[in-house]
């Protein structure tokens, strides 16, 4: 159910007008580093899902914005998949109340898999936000298609690169609030 809600959120979203458009949403405490970690899979030419560690640092400026960084971890491929052109400007989507989160112009590069050579995606990536809480922790879920982004090469054709998954804040650091 709650992948239909936030399937649905997104679809709204993005076809509203100008709402797929950065919404200036407020992230607090400010300024802060929010760290969020956990296990997603990530997929692209490879036939099969490759379960990786992702950290997904949100950084706060003074002003309330936000950028990101993110990192893979883990057994091969995940060491030589890496998020470039960061920091990523960082949004929250789908008012009244945000439940996406937008990570602007990434760049993703996978290394090459014999028989498979080296690919890339590029664009936006989108993420279920868990809400302010409480509950905490807070988290972000990755989730596919909705977290797909395009081949760099040929946007539009495919494979996108694909990644899902929940990380999580530690629940004894302090929380990331998103309006």
């Amino acid at each position: 159910m709650r992948n239909i809600v936030a399937l649905c959120a997104t679809a709204l979203a993005l076809a509203s007008p100008g709402v797929a458009q950065a919404q200036g949403a407020s992230f607090s405490p400010a300024p802060g580093t929010y760290v969020f970690t956990g296990s997603v899979e990530v997929k692209k030419n490879l036939p099969v899902w490759t379960t990786c560690n992702l950290t997904f640092t949100v950084n706060v400026s003074a002003t309330g914005t936000a950028t990101s960084t993110a990192s893979l971890t883990g057994a091969f491929p995940c060491t030589g998949i890496t998020f470039t052109g960061g920091p990523f400007v960082t949004d929250g989507l789908a008012p009244p109340t945000i439940s996406l989160l937008e990570v602007a112009d990434v760049t993703i590069n996978i290394p090459p898999v014999p028989p498979f050579a080296a690919d890339s995606c590029f664009g936006t990536l989108y993420a279920v936000w868990g809400g302010n809480g409480p509950p905490n922790p807070r988290t972000i879920e990755f989730q596919d298609p909705l977290s797909d982004t395009p081949d760099a090469g040929s946007p539009g054709s495919q494979p996108n690169c694909k990644i899902k998954g929940t990380v999580s804040q530690n629940p004894a650091d302090t929380q990331l609030n998103i309006n």
